[in-house]
């Protein structure tokens, strides 16, 4: 069996995005479906990357103070 590896990188406002979509030979979909396929992929990460910097963002818990301080 032969794979086909399909690397691509696409820009995003959250920085470079880079994969790769991997098919066996005689498997490789039609190019529309391989831009869903990338298109997908990038907006996966995007939604991962904006959950994360949601988290990010929360203001510190204050600790308690301390007797003494």
């Amino acid at each position: 069996m032969q794979y086909i590896k399909i690397d691509f990188e696409i820009a995003t406002s959250f920085g470079l995005y880079r994969d790769a979509l991997y098919f066996l030979e005689e498997e490789v979909p039609p190019e529309i479906e391989i831009e869903r396929m990338k298109q997908e992929r990038v907006d996966n990460w995007v939604a991962v990357v904006i959950a994360f910097s949601a988290e990010s963002v929360l203001p510190p818990v204050e600790e308690a103070l301390q007797d003494g301080e």
